[in-house]
């Protein structure tokens, strides 16, 4: 069983389903193929490899087949099964993974919200909310997650250490983009503005590890 576990994640189109599904939640595979830039009968063929395996489960809506991951804490395994990648650049730009923040601003809002109590890791990569006031000053009130997880933890591509990412991460990167406390840049390059240091750094009680647009 584990074999075969391994084998249906051995394909790079089968680790991005599996990512994609972790991160954005339940999906028909129409919406994968495009997301994905995916043919439909490759991710068909995917999709199968990943439900034979167990790792993939389908509910109908209708017409279509919804996909979702039989295991939420899927991807806080792969982040142990799959390589790191070389350490970049001291000084990498921030970005955003899908839609939350991430690079050395990611990793140090989260690092800092942990710190102030205001999120709880759990061993298997899901996190809970502590303190919801600490959230409400940088502009968050009630996420309803919906099909999607709420928060989880997200190893970061370049910082090797995890960002916020789930419903709440997502919604956590809407209330500061919105503020005007972090900005857009070339391509998925994000970087907080002056008033966005000064926003976190009360809130947070610092702004080591990113860095900002004067």
């Amino acid at each position: 069983m584990r074999v075969e576990f391994l084998k249906a994640l051995a394909h790079p189109l089968r680790l991005r389903v599996v990512d994609r599904l972790g991160h954005r939640g339940p999906a028909p595979v129409s919406q994968l193929a495009v997301e994905l830039d995916a043919t439909l009968p490759e991710l068909s063929n995917g999709l199968r490899q990943l439900r034979d395996a167990g790792i993939v489960v389908a509910e109908r809506d209708g017409r279509q087949m919804v996909y979702a991951l039989a295991d939420d804490r899927l991807p806080a395994l792969l982040d142990k099964l799959v390589p790191a990648s070389p350490v970049p650049a001291r000084g990498s730009p921030s970005r955003t993974c899908y839609d939350h923040l991430a690079g050395p601003l990611g990793v140090s809002l989260y690092r800092g919200l942990v710190a102030r109590g205001a999120l709880v890791p759990a061993a298997d990569g899901t996190v809970a909310i502590g303190a919801p006031a600490a959230l409400r000053e940088l502009g968050v009130r009630e996420v309803e997650p919906g099909r999607r997880r709420l928060a989880f933890e997200c190893l970061d591509a370049t910082e090797h250490a995890p960002h916020l990412a789930g419903a709440l991460g997502d919604a956590l990167a809407t209330a500061l983009f919105s503020r005007g406390w972090v900005e857009r840049g070339a391509g998925r390059e994000i970087a907080a503005t002056a008033a966005g240091n000064e926003g976190l750094c009360a809130a947070l009680g610092s702004r080591v590890g990113w860095h900002s647009r004067r």
